[in-house]
């Protein structure tokens, strides 16, 4: 099976989402319960009177700090990890989310890990933030023998491999919003060409300075109203987020043989990239559209069978319309009329991970999967400007939808983008 896209198992999964969210029975209750987990910057990790302005233009300043938010980011259990006090002062807290992540799932995974030690697991993370890194440039003094090792990016994979005696791949991945997505892919692929036995994927996001703050609001990209609005007709921007999540995957041949519970599968993945656009972050609805034809246009997967998509939905009067318009005109147009699609996002509830957006997306739909059932999109009305829901095929999803009726295995996909165009 080795270069083939064979099945691929999630055998395993660990996260940390805004507000708590940190075990399957809490998402669910979010995600059924249609919970808002956004809210005002914490003060301890700056005090945003002083960057905060209602007026865009007003330097070194943005209007809104509102985000979604995991507790306690400043703890780490060091010792188990075999890290020093001192080195674990240095190392970004998002290698330490994601070292704690990697046990959990290998632990859900019932993944012996002396048995893994030595082994060709890979380890695919997406990362991209630098905030912590930019609080010690404020205090040159404060760096030492393991700073760049704990703040570089690319250590945030090989912390993993190192700490568990890995020897696949282990790849950090930056593509923006789409990372912890292309992370997926790309250990998929690893695992389609053999190179890796096991892989550990994921992303993770953190907020730890206001730099990004001011950038993204002078780029008018964050919702003056503080909440992600997907395809509503109220959509302004989106809001900041912070978490992270990782899934264990091996081939599926592999998960039956070694004995191991199968949270869902995923039978195929692309990527892509939009090239040239009007704008090297705005997104193309051309290049969306030859990803998924790329998936779904050869004839393998009957469209009426998609029962969901899980789509980036960040609320933006400009990417919510491309997207639909891309789902619909691959997906939704290509359905029997009487099969409308249902769409939604997680951003409705969490805000938006930015480079951890994907991993919660996959996340939401393992759960959907799992429940048979899709829980309604927050924070929309579902009848957002310039998509034309009627034509294109497609419903934003605003109620719970039973999916048990279905005598068959269910199917969903999950859409995500950078914005610098990778899909």
């Amino acid at each position: 099976m080795v270069g083939t896209k064979t099945k691929i198992a999630i055998v395993g999964m660990s996260f940390r989402f805004p507000g708590g969210i940190d075990t399957s029975a809490k998402l669910w209750e979010a995600l059924s319960q249609e919970h808002d987990k956004v809210s005002q910057i914490s003060a301890s990790r700056w005090d945003s009177s002083l960057f905060e302005h209602p007026d865009k233009a007003s330097p070194g300043t943005s209007y809104i700090f509102q985000a979604g938010q995991i507790d306690n980011v400043d703890t780490f259990d060091a010792a188990f990890f075999g890290i020093s006090p001192r080195e674990a002062e240095q190392m970004d807290p998002q290698q330490r989310l994601l070292l704690e992540l990697s046990w959990g799932a290998l632990q859900d995974g019932g993944q012996p890990v002396e048995k893994l030690r030595g082994t060709q697991c890979a380890v695919f993370m997406g990362v991209a933030s630098n905030d912590y890194v930019n609080r010690h440039l404020e205090d040159l003094a404060s760096a030492d023998t393991y700073t760049m090792t704990g703040n570089t990016g690319s250590i945030a994979s090989n912390r993993i491999s190192y700490f568990y005696d890995f020897h696949g791949p282990s790849v950090s991945v930056d593509t923006a919003c789409s990372s912890s997505l292309v992370a997926v892919h790309e250990a998929c692929k690893s695992l389609w060409q053999g190179e890796a036995s096991a892989a550990l994927a994921g992303g993770v996001n953190l907020l730890l300075h206001p730099a990004p703050f001011v950038g993204f609001s002078k780029a008018s990209m964050l919702s003056p109203t503080g909440r992600c609005k997907p395809f509503s007709s109220q959509a302004d921007g989106y809001v900041r987020s912070e978490g992270a999540g990782i899934v264990l995957l091996k081939r599926l041949e592999d998960a039956i043989r070694d004995g191991d519970r199968i949270h869902a599968v995923i039978t195929d993945s692309a990527i892509n990239s939009d090239g040239k656009t009007n704008g090297i972050s705005l997104p193309s609805k051309a290049g969306q559209s030859e990803l998924l034809a790329s998936l779904y246009s050869d004839g393998k997967v009957d469209i009426n069978t998609v029962d969901y998509i899980e789509a980036h939905g960040t609320g933006t009067q400009v990417g919510d319309p491309i997207e639909a318009a891309a789902l619909g005109e691959q997906l939704g147009q290509r359905r029997s009329h009487n099969r409308v699609l249902p769409i939604g996002s997680i951003k409705g509830n969490l805000g938006h991970l930015e480079t951890a957006s994907g991993i919660a997306g996959l996340i939401k739909l393992v759960h959907c999967l799992k429940h048979r059932t899709v829980p309604p999109t927050a924070n929309t009305d579902g009848a957002g400007e310039n998509i034309d829901f009627y034509d294109l095929n497609l419903r934003v999803n605003q109620q719970m939808l039973d999916l048990s009726g279905i005598d068959r295995p269910l199917r969903m996909g999950v859409n995500s983008f950078g914005f610098g165009g990778a899909n």
